[in-house]
């Protein structure tokens, strides 16, 4: 549950190997900022959410593109309902929703509750995501309208001209 600057910084610190930075990547200032700390490059996944080529449902895409950076949760919720066998450390980032809300901090009820866990599988077939989930960061405050994959790359690709700024004359 720690930042990406910091736990990138540290992380950069600690090993000797290229680093990609991920997590509130979503536009040139993100990748300049995660390059000029150190990283090799980004893992970008939200930022594709919206686009036009999108795997998600035409529902699901709105709630993205609706969504701002405070409508995410971090936790086990969706991970324990799905009987998805990840070691507690490790939560998932989605959209804040009704079920997320009612099983945050009773995972252990959750996990035995099958009647909870078919209701997720129920709302994920119809649709329904104010108890299924679509997991996306927090940088889904940024993905504010339907754009093309192609937009997005060319978007990151201005990152080179924010980070010339910074450069020493001739470089």
């Amino acid at each position: 549950e720690v930042a990406t600057l910091p736990l990138l910084q540290s992380v950069l610190d600690a090993v000797r190997v290229p680093v990609l930075a991920a997590g509130g990547v979503a536009t040139a200032r993100g990748l300049a900022a995660v390059l000029a700390a150190g990283a090799e490059g980004a893992w970008a996944g939200t930022a594709f959410m919206g686009c036009a080529e999108t795997t998600l449902s035409s529902t699901a895409a709105a709630r993205v593109l609706a969504a701002k950076e405070t409508d995410t949760a971090y936790g086990r919720v969706f991970d324990v309902a799905q009987r998805l066998d990840w070691p507690p450390e490790y939560g998932g980032r989605a959209l804040r929703n009704a079920f997320f809300d009612r099983w945050a901090g009773h995972e252990d009820e959750l996990a035995a509750d099958e009647e909870a866990r078919a209701r997720l599988e129920a709302a994920r077939g119809a649709g329904d995501f104010d108890t299924a989930y679509i997991y996306a960061g927090e940088a889904v405050g940024l993905v504010r309208e339907q754009r093309t994959a192609a937009d997005v790359v060319a978007g990151f690709a201005e990152a080179a001209t924010l980070l010339r700024r910074f450069a020493p004359p001739g470089v």
